[in-house]
């Protein structure tokens, strides 16, 4: 038997094949624990297997204050949504616009699906994704299009690593990607200051300190991780300083400790 090589299909006679109807959805939030924040806008884009689409579309008061740092990222003020509707408005017929859906989305498995899932069940409505396939775009995106040193290799210098997981070829590959980007990207510095400054602003978006204890809730240092993530690190010092004196039987880097310090000054 002759082998055969597969010929990609132009993406002009590429179709979405589907069964049932798959609901598309995106969340705005407070933030990005599930039960503790709220939802401030949610977005449906659904398509049946017939191809016709719905647009389910509504700000969300939150009943709680949108932190200037997510205001800053989705540009929904406090104002905005002060005459919208609370999610326990918005739960019954959102529910019954995903009826009979699949569900997809970007990072909707870690983000959006527990965030939706822990606000319908805080205003008491019944919503089960049991059954349902559920597609998350960006699972898909990093399977097809890996981020690792071999493709960013591929990426910026046009060419293969040949020598991936040797130790200096791995160094070398960084010099040669470091130059690729400075040719694709007219705008990026090209002083190590400049770069590193990029670093430094790109690890400041994710938390506040190398350790990833903290992030920033309205300016304020908040846990990112642990039983107490999302919580204001003041209101913990000040209701649960054991965990505090917890944390400091472990091997906190420097810039944790120094976070902490903010609030409590006396630390360690």
């Amino acid at each position: 038997m002759t082998a055969m090589t597969a010929k990609p299909i132009p993406a002009r006679e590429r179709r979405l094949e589907i069964k049932r109807p798959l609901a598309f959805l995106d969340l705005e939030t407070t933030g990005n624990v599930a039960g503790l924040d709220r939802i401030v806008e949610v977005g449906v884009f659904k398509v049946d297997p017939k191809g016709a689409s719905f647009k389910f579309q509504s700000l969300i008061n939150p009943e709680i204050p949108i932190p200037c740092e997510v205001t800053a990222v989705h540009g929904i003020h406090d104002k905005d949504v002060q005459n919208s509707p609370t999610f326990a408005k918005v739960a019954k017929p959102l529910v019954k616009f995903l009826d009979g859906c699949d569900l997809a989305g970007y990072n909707v498995v870690r983000f959006d699906l527990p965030i939706l899932e822990a606000e319908f069940e805080r205003v008491g409505q019944s919503f089960d994704t049991d059954g349902r396939k559920v597609v998350d775009l960006m699972s898909i995106y990093h399977k097809m299009e890996p981020r690792d040193l071999s493709a960013a290799h591929r990426f910026y210098c046009g060419a293969e690593h040949t020598h991936a997981h040797s130790a200096f070829a791995d160094a070398r590959a960084c010099f040669d990607i470091l130059h690729g980007q400075l040719r694709m990207y007219a705008d990026l510095p090209n002083t190590s200051a400049g770069l590193s400054a990029i670093t430094v602003e790109q690890s400041k978006r994710r938390t506040m300190d190398s350790g990833g204890w903290f992030d920033t809730r309205n300016g304020e240092p908040a846990f990112a991780r642990g039983k107490h993530r999302g919580m204001l690190l003041r209101e913990i010092a000040s209701r649960t300083p054991d965990y505090l004196e917890w944390m400091s039987t472990l091997d906190l880097p420097k810039d944790t400790v120094r976070v902490i310090r903010q609030i409590v000054p006396r630390y360690k």
